[in-house]
């Protein structure tokens, strides 16, 4: 049963949207299909922790039989190809706030895989923490934008502000604030502004009010 300040707060939501139906029927519809998306992140990731207004605008196949956490302001973006989330027992999956996948990511999690807050992720990347007879915990830190294709094999590190470049193979850690490239991937030194931040660090991934369509990155 609804508190008296749920029930409150709800029905100052349902006043916005019906002025807002009747005024701007575009922002309307925006705001209904973001209400659906939480709805069906909730479903799908049933079971699993999540924080508030986690988003799902398309379809994603989930597998919980392990330790799942996710923060505030997921998103994953819908596309021609679903993404699959997947934690076995006694794997520990960890998405940081504010984070936002593309359409066709794969998430495999056998043992550990911990994703920092603000990263990014390209359609099509896949991340695997057990594959061909090795197993060794994932860790991507803050603020990591991964491109479309990349490949991140188990027992990897990537520091915080790096990038992935499109297509690459990562087999080996990645400093902090470097740019990652090729395959099997080489990192290379990102360039600082003047006030000695790091290009990658400078920006930050869209939430799901921001976003209007696929993350294309």
């Amino acid at each position: 049963m609804l508190r008296d300040d749920d029930r409150a707060t709800a029905l100052a939501e349902a006043r916005s949207l019906l002025y807002m139906m009747a005024t701007d029927r575009h922002a309307a519809a925006t705001r209904i299909g973001r209400g659906l998306g939480a709805l069906r992140a909730h479903f799908l990731f049933r079971g699993a922790e999540l924080g508030q207004r986690v988003n799902t605008t398309g379809w994603v196949r989930v597998v919980a039989h392990g330790h799942i956490s996710i923060g505030d302001h997921v998103q994953f973006s819908g596309g021609m190809i679903p993404s699959h989330v997947v934690c076995r027992p006694g794997g520990d999956l960890v998405i940081g706030a504010h984070t936002g996948f593309n359409y066709g990511v794969d998430i495999d999690c056998t043992q550990s895989i911990r994703i920092g807050q603000r990263c990014l992720f390209g359609s099509m990347v896949c991340l695997s923490d057990s594959e061909m007879g090795r197993t060794g915990p994932i860790v991507i830190e803050d603020n990591v934008w991964i491109a479309h294709g990349a490949i991140v094999e188990p027992g990897v590190r990537i520091g915080a502000g790096s990038v992935v470049s499109a297509g690459s193979v990562v087999t080996a850690d990645v400093p902090p604030d470097s740019l990652a490239l090729g395959n099997p991937a080489e990192s290379f030194p990102l360039g600082r502004n003047s006030r000695g931040d790091s290009v990658a660090a400078q920006r930050r991934a869209p939430t799901p009010h921001s976003v209007g369509g696929h993350l294309q990155r």
